[in-house]
């Protein structure tokens, strides 16, 4: 017998209390002081005697959970195969569509690069959808993404395209998603009633805080604030459908991290399940960026405990939690996946200028991929993981970092120093959540018992 290389315990040396996780195999143990004692010994040497009844209970729990494993069982290879079916998978073909690559917003924080009247023409919109054509039969799921710029510049061309595939899908059966990344403006009531029938009911739309936060940074580009309209917009969106789950995102920084709890208040109760918080650091230049001027320690308690509070005003939270099973870093890694740009260019990932350099290739004509080999060999020639990953823990919540960063500064990304701080801080959560849980059921049974 073995201990697994990826339990994390983690302490609360005030109680003495600690939970113990498994970052592969996804086991979340809740210790009480005595029995965290007998886990540190019985994992340090999971052949001590058991002689004792409480170490005989934990050390089934231990090998239960698999937090103890046989001595045959190799689990980097485990996590290299779930990576490899990720970056391999013939099941599902991931397309990001890009129609323009401008936006009529002007974020002074904004990655890309916007480009004058760089909207996707008619010729482009026939080889998508040659392309589409051609692909879609070869899976069983494709999932469709738009992107930009500010792709709703560009709604018709949503409509046509999304129209067509969603109809092949239909034709297959195939299943289909389609999400759509969007500053929220651009809404009316017509146009959410047309999306939502060809199919798209995941948005992604970003606020940065309350009113007086958020017309600081996401502004138009004529000046003009943008709250009130995005704001009205995700009310009549939230509300059009029951299908509707919109990712509403907080880019933050130092400025507006604790402007949040007043933000999520603005929001009424009868939407707030249909909507999931998304809270994400902002990166670039170092007076906007949230990595070079709030800790990594700050960042993760602070996050923790607005997804705790998100949680309890009935907002919908996935990535407050840790996220075990995770096959690749990012869809980029997908063999099957691509960004067609409003040009028909190809690339892999979305966060990049676009420039033609750049691309892994493009479609012809006929909907044809067209491949530049040298580039592409390039992307997929990275090993899978760097050295330092095959003695970390948290691995498998990562699965190696971004390719891109390690492609472009031989760099896993940021994840290195925010991952271990967010998991230590979400555990923390999680043993609070379960500690008053069960104080919760003890305090019920008793009451039970006094009213007998």
């Amino acid at each position: 017998m073995k201990a697994s290389q990826f339990n994390i315990l983690t302490e609360d040396p005030e109680s003495g209390k600690a939970v113990l996780f498994n970052s592969l195999y996804g086991g979340i143990t809740v210790l009480e002081k005595a029995e965290c004692r007998v886990v540190k010994r019985l994992l340090k040497n999971p052949e001590t005697s058991t002689e004792d009844i409480l170490a005989e209970i934990v050390m089934f729990q231990l090998r239960d959970g698999k937090y103890i494993i046989e001595d045959d069982v190799d689990e980097m290879a485990i996590v290299r195969n779930r990576k490899i079916l990720g970056m391999k998978d013939k099941n599902r073909l991931d397309v990001v569509i890009i129609p323009n690559m401008t936006c009529n917003f002007a974020c002074p924080y904004c990655f890309e690069s916007h480009i004058p009247r760089s909207f996707m023409n008619h010729a482009t919109e026939e080889a998508i959808k040659r392309f589409l054509k051609n692909e879609i039969p070869k899976y069983k799921v494709l999932m469709l993404n738009w992107f930009g710029g500010e792709p709703l510049m560009s709604y018709r061309r949503i409509i046509s395209i999304g129209k067509y595939a969603k109809d092949i899908c239909d034709r297959l059966g195939v299943g289909f998603l389609t999400n759509i990344t969007t500053n929220g403006y651009l809404f009316n009531e017509k146009r959410i009633k047309e999306l939502v029938s060809i199919g798209i009911t995941n948005y992604q739309i970003t606020v940065d805080g309350p009113p007086e936060i958020h017309n600081k940074t996401r502004v138009l580009k004529n000046g003009k604030e943008s709250f009130q309209r995005i704001y009205e917009n995700i009310l009549m969106l939230a509300r059009f459908d029951e299908r509707v789950k919109i990712s509403l995102r907080v880019n933050f920084n130092h400025n507006n991290i604790h402007s949040i709890p007043e933000l999520l208040k603005l929001f009424p109760e009868d939407i707030r399940p249909s909507l999931r918080v998304v809270y994400e650091p902002i990166f670039g230049t170092s007076c906007l960026s949230a990595a070079e001027n709030i800790t990594s320690q700050e960042i993760s308690s602070t996050m923790t405990r607005y997804y705790r509070l998100a949680k309890e005003m009935g907002f919908d939270v996935i990535l407050g939690s840790i996220g075990t099973g995770k096959l690749v870093y990012c869809f980029a890694e997908r063999e099957n996946q691509c960004v067609i740009n409003y040009n028909g260019d190809l690339f892999k990932c979305s966060v990049c200028s676009f420039r033609k350099e750049e691309r892994v290739g493009y479609l012809d004509p006929m909907g044809k991929v067209v491949v530049n080999k040298k580039k592409w060999n390039k992307w997929f020639d990275v090993k899978e993981f760097e050295e330092k990953c095959y003695e970390c823990k948290f691995l498998p919540l990562c699965m190696g970092g971004c390719r891109k960063a390690r492609i472009e500064k031989s760099s896993t990304g940021s994840t290195c120093s925010l991952l271990p701080a967010n998991t230590s801080y979400v555990l923390k959560s999680v043993a609070l959540d379960k500690f008053e849980s069960l104080l919760r059921r003890e305090y019920v049974k008793n009451e039970k018992v006094l009213e007998a």
